[in-house]
């Protein structure tokens, strides 16, 4: 997509010229510098097509009547949605028979999406309302991660946008479940082939806990088990990553740990 998007800045910015608008405002509507403008301006306008002519100029108009910039982003991302559902992206980039893009909004992905969101969420529920929860949560803070069952980029995991925090003795999310909101644990569930994972504080104590859960460890993602152990280093704590079947699963694993932390 960042070619076709390149293309449109070029082919609106000569159109802005021809409008009489200036470099430097040009600039400052497509935050760029101004030395890129002049770059764009150097280069022949790409042909576009038709569709994307039109398009090309609509984002010109609106620009120079000084329409709010929510409302062009607004149309840029229902037109990309639009070309991307109907495989235009894919003809712009000369990707023959790829399907990517038009499966994004598919019933069968939007479905599954809806169906990790919903495990999360029910995940939090048990997460948030047992007091002892708070007995493992890693200085770093904690989240729930789960990804999709085809799952190759961090937008294929959904996680809680800012973890879970401390309040009031329990944890408690900030935010709802997003897909793409956690890097980190989706490279570890990519790295490890697992569907869901919590991760909570690591040290002896929590080790002895998950061995009393007959859950299984591993210090290396290569090799299957039921938790990954990173025992950390110099200025980085120590944490343990609890994998799941789905977010509840996991959650319901961290659960059984904290409450062998402190009984006897």
């Amino acid at each position: 997509m960042g070619k076709v998007l390149q293309d449109l800045r070029i082919k609106v910015t000569h159109h802005l010229v021809k409008d009489g608008v200036s470099q430097t405002d040009i600039a400052g509507v497509l935050h760029v510098s101004q030395a890129m403008i002049s770059k764009y301006l150097s280069q022949d306008p790409p042909e576009l097509g038709e569709d994307f002519e039109e398009v090309a100029e609509e984002l010109a108009r609106m620009i120079v009547q000084e329409k709010d910039e929510q409302e062009i982003t607004l149309y840029l991302c229902q037109t990309c949605f639009r070309w991307r559902e109907g495989g235009r992206t894919c003809d712009r980039h000369g990707l023959k028979g790829c399907t990517v893009c038009t499966q994004l909004r598919s019933p069968r992905i939007m479905d599954e999406k809806q169906q990790v969101i919903e495990k999360i969420t029910d995940a939090l529920l048990i997460l948030q309302t047992d007091p002892s929860i708070i007995r493992v949560m890693p200085e770093v803070r904690m989240n729930v991660a789960m990804a999709l069952e085809k799952c190759t980029t961090p937008m294929d995991v959904a996680a809680v946008p800012g973890r879970l925090i401390p309040v009031h003795g329990t944890v408690t999310a900030v935010s709802h479940p997003e897909f793409g909101a956690s890097h980190h644990l989706a490279s570890i569930l990519i790295s490890s082939g697992k569907k869901a994972v919590v991760n909570i504080r690591y040290s002896e104590a929590i080790r002895e806990a998950i061995r009393r859960s007959n859950l299984t460890i591993s210090s290396s993602p290569e090799k299957p088990a039921d938790v990954l152990v990173d025992r950390g280093g110099f200025g980085i704590e120590p944490c343990a990553y609890v994998f799941g079947h789905d977010a509840v699963d996991a959650a319901l694993r961290v659960q059984k740990i904290a409450e062998l932390l402190q009984s006897p």
